[in-house]
């Protein structure tokens, strides 16, 4: 239980951060992010958001 709990803390922190990095650098939803950690990042959490709505 306290895993999952971290778990979503976790993925609600790559979220904020993800969605703060959109927004300074003004992108629209269909760029990728420019930087290679971020792109990374938001694919994972593209993944994950994937699986948890077909789950």
């Amino acid at each position: 239980m306290a895993i999952e709990i971290a778990t979503r803390a976790v993925i609600e922190a790559a979220n904020r951060l993800v969605s703060q990095r959109r927004w300074y650098l003004e992108l629209p939803d269909d760029r990728p992010l420019p930087d290679d950690l971020a792109a990374a990042l938001e694919r994972a959490l593209t993944a994950l958001n994937a699986a948890e709505a077909s789950s």
